[in-house]
């Protein structure tokens, strides 16, 4: 039964748990741990934790924008992501435990959203209703999760390949395998393709963020009733315009013109 005071988010998340399939040779603490809600809170924080790292990337990006000394600081924003805390610590040492800090976020994410999936898909004739519920009241964001986390998945090995590793080299002089770090940035987005490639993976970002950023905040509780969820829907668009815009401003500012070597 459901409380009368229940938000139809809360009656989901209940359907959801109840829906957890319970093995009796587990423990309550296994099948906790183990449960749709448990899944669904550790999604959820290493959601949140992707899209500060986000924020962080976008501020840096930024600097390219800065008139006259945008290369510079871009470079040494850059540089100083390697050096950081040296030489107190040996140099990388912070970026190697950041990046193995972060893809342990992003590895949390990804298992919990296919377990998730693969859950409600296996869960019979209620299972099926409940998607089929999900689907018919949630949003074009919710529906394509999925497939905005696949093209985002892809999309941040591309960009790694070709921005961190340098082994996608795009409109580089000949013989050339190595530029300082805004020449990768501006020799590839004048190129038209790459920017487009780019505005899509970013579209994907923006869908997911969207949806992701609001599912987030309502499962650890920040919803409590009409107005603050409304107000999280308005920080859920902020947010997804946001990473939106503000990391195609220096590719369009590159594809214009207006930045140029």
């Amino acid at each position: 039964m459901y409380d009368v005071g229940m938000t139809t988010g809360d009656r989901v998340l209940v359907v959801a748990t109840q829906l957890t399939t319970r093995d009796p040779s587990r423990t309550p603490h296994q099948r906790a741990a183990r449960s749709t809600v448990a899944r669904k809170v550790l999604m959820s924080i290493s959601g949140l934790i992707i899209v500060l790292f986000l924020m962080m990337h976008l501020f840096g990006n930024a600097k390219l924008l800065i008139p006259n000394v945008g290369f510079e600081e871009f470079d040494e924003y850059s540089h100083s992501l390697r050096t950081f805390l040296y030489p107190i610590l040996p140099e990388k040492f912070f970026l190697t435990l950041f990046r193995l800090f972060m893809l342990a976020a992003a590895f949390i994410h990804i298992e919990a959203a296919i377990k998730l999936t693969f859950r409600n898909k296996g869960s019979g004739v209620s299972g099926a209703r409940y998607l089929k519920q999900r689907y018919l009241a949630g949003s074009f964001a919710a529906r394509t999760m999925i497939w905005s986390g696949i093209i985002i998945v892809f999309g941040v090995i591309a960009h790694l390949l070709q921005f961190t590793c340098e082994i996608i080299r795009v409109s580089y002089p000949e013989g050339v395998t190595t530029v300082a770090p805004h020449e990768r940035v501006v020799l590839a987005f004048q190129t038209p393709v790459v920017v487009a490639a780019y505005a899509v993976w970013m579209l994907a970002v923006c869908i997911h963020v969207y949806h992701g950023f609001y599912s987030a905040l309502c499962t650890i509780g920040a919803r409590t009733g009409a107005y603050s969820e409304k107000l999280i829907k308005v920080c859920s668009v902020i947010v997804a315009f946001l990473v939106f815009f503000g990391f195609m401003a220096a590719p369009l500012s590159i594809a214009i013109g207006l930045v140029t070597l």
